[in-house]
């Protein structure tokens, strides 16, 4: 069994090697070992998990169970059950209590829409009407002009005329 359990070296150290197999330590010199033995190592952890298992298999069955632990477990599932049927009837007195906040909620955010597409039909009424008003501004402001140059030349012919009319009026 000594022979099995050994520290091996790592690869590159060779001074650590020959410490090993001077004696102190055993080392396993046959590779068909090491190999069963690494093999054997990494098998041990599954083994661990099936000895419950073969446990059940080959124990021998169990007739009679004691009344006082059949009693504690029947007690102990009807206090479960009733645990369980407390909590299932909380959660859905929760459920009820909750069920008209979303109806609520539901409803404010129907009158939310409805305020939405109404901000958005005012708005659109509102844009529409800044573009007639801007093009209302830009047809005054083509009619002022006009009526300024109108006027200019109205008050430059009437100057022309009062000139015509001082020089004729000289002349007499």
């Amino acid at each position: 069994m000594k022979d099995l359990v050994a520290v091996q070296p790592k690869r590159g150290d060779i001074e650590q090697r020959k410490h090993l197999s001077d004696g102190r330590w055993l080392v396993l010199e046959k590779p068909m070992l090491r190999r069963l033995f690494r093999f054997g190592g990494g098998v041990v952890p599954y083994l661990a998990w099936l000895l419950p298992l073969m446990d059940r298999m080959l124990a021998p069955k169990r007739d009679s169970v004691v009344p006082a632990l059949e009693n504690f477990s029947n007690d102990l599932r009807i206090d479960l059950k009733n645990d369980l049927r407390q909590h299932l009837a909380a959660i859905q007195a929760a459920q009820l209590d909750v069920a008209p906040a979303i109806e609520e909620q539901q409803r404010r955010l129907e009158k939310l829409e409805e305020n939405t597409a109404e901000l958005n039909h005012t708005i659109t009424n509102l844009s529409e009407d800044q573009l007639d008003l801007a093009d209302q501004v830009r047809s005054m402001a083509g009619w002022v002009r006009n009526s300024a140059m109108a006027g200019l030349f109205l008050l430059t012919l009437m100057f022309i005329l009062k000139l015509v009319q001082a020089i004729h009026g000289m002349g007499h």
